[in-house]
């Protein structure tokens, strides 16, 4: 069992997660324009290089370098492990299932030797769904262990799903909920299903951490709404298609920005998709933005976000809105309801309700101070409610916790 170290008051914790961000993209010399990934595990190291209470271990899968490298900064050590084609900068083609038929062996061989080194309080497994890297934490004994949930990738998809990528990371993830007995989640919905597959399940209550851009409110809009994230279907892309059709027979001049990656297939999809409904003049594709940043300062270009999603915890794209004062239109799923448990902080929808969507759109459209008193509450809730600093006292507080109720136990039996 792992014990505090030379009478430090410090607690050791390993987080095991995938990130990317333009400091790490140098440090490592990956070349090319490196998309930023997961910004809330960015900017919650920016927290934990703040205090001196924690020494923390941070384990990652990389793909873009040729060897694994190990730095640190300041309280925060860095193992970035080499994952994909050996000597090239490269994942293994989709067809060549090495990862898949190993169970991630070599990735996860090498996490659990450097556990066994670090000797850590307690391990922090950042995301559930993303087996390359997750899959790591099924191997590893005698240590506590905080899941900490972004998403559930089996409700995003079947669990029969023909893709064998996704099977794996279905069965991965529900072994995970199943075997582990701490988690951090930050939705009632996520507490609900958790105990569906693992009834004796203990939750910790997070936030994920949010950028809060400096932006121009005041900006000129160039668009009625804005929809940025993951552009797949389960995000309600295409319902919002839909949408903007049939306001369209209101306010022919209605324009729509979509920012996000797509599978190029599926954004093909989607442009045929627009042409067929005559909305080439009223939406823009604009892409993916390489930080954060960059696309806040896109987002407060329009007068309103709608992300009619199917299945969600606390959508970033929804917060980041309220902190940017935009005002914002979802469906009533997973984890957003929670948003208005104290006031109507967010518009919401039934689910494939394209007219109700469509009414709402044009209702605050057509309202002004409405969309300044909704985004006006939004953005009180949002600065209280997603306070960074509030955010990683909870996280150490959770940790302290798992390990005081980790080692109960271990005398109790």
């Amino acid at each position: 069992m792992s014990k505090m170290r030379s009478g430090e008051n410090k607690l050791r914790i390993v987080l095991i997660c995938h990130f990317m961000n333009k400091a790490i993209q140098k440090k490592l010399g990956i070349d090319g324009d490196a998309k930023e990934l997961s910004p809330w595990i960015s900017l919650g190291l920016e927290e934990i290089r703040k205090r001196n209470d924690i020494e923390l271990y941070v384990v990652s899968p990389f793909a873009g370098i040729l060897r694994n490298y190990s730095f640190h900064d300041a309280n925060i050590h860095y193992y970035c492990i080499k994952v994909g084609i050996p000597f090239m900068r490269r994942y293994w083609p989709d067809w060549f299932r090495l990862n898949d038929w190993s169970n991630y062996y070599f990735f996860n061989i090498q996490v659990k030797r450097l556990v066994k080194r670090i000797n850590p309080d307690l391990i922090n497994l950042y995301g559930a769904e993303n087996a390359y890297y997750s899959s790591s934490i099924l191997a590893i004994r005698g240590y506590p262990i905080l899941v900490t949930i972004q998403g559930f990738v089996s409700l995003n998809y079947e669990k029969n799903c023909i893709n064998p990528r996704i099977r794996k990371r279905i069965q991965i993830e529900e072994k995970i909920i199943e075997r582990q007995k701490y988690f951090g989640v930050e939705a009632s919905f996520m507490e609900k299903y958790i105990k569906t597959y693992n009834p004796y399940a203990r939750m910790f209550w997070f936030h994920c951490f949010f950028a809060k851009t400096n932006v121009n409110t005041h900006i000129c809009k160039e668009y009625d709404l804005v929809f940025f994230a993951r552009i797949y279907k389960l995000k309600g892309i295409e319902d919002l298609i839909k949408t903007v059709s049939v306001v369209k027979d209101r306010k022919p001049e209605i324009k729509l920005c979509i920012i996000g990656h797509a599978d190029e297939t599926y954004l093909n999809y989607l442009k045929t998709l627009v042409k067929k409904l005559s909305l080439d003049n009223n939406i823009v594709f604009k892409g993916f933005f390489p930080t954060q940043e960059e696309m806040h300062h896109e987002v407060v270009k329009a007068r309103i976000s709608v992300l009619p999603t199917y299945n969600d915890t606390i959508p970033g794209t929804i917060v980041e809105s309220m902190l940017l004062g935009v005002p914002v239109i979802s469906y009533n799923t997973g984890g957003i309801p929670d948003l208005n448990k104290d006031d109507e902080n967010v518009i919401l929808v039934d689910q494939g309700n394209i007219d109700k969507l469509a009414e709402e759109i044009i209702h605050l459209l057509d309202n002004p101070e409405k969309q300044k008193e909704l985004s006006g509450k939004a953005m009180n809730y949002a600065l209280k409610e997603f306070d960074n600093t509030n955010s990683i006292n909870k996280m150490i507080k959770a940790y302290q916790d798992v390990i005081k109720d980790f080692k109960n136990n271990l005398v109790l039996n």
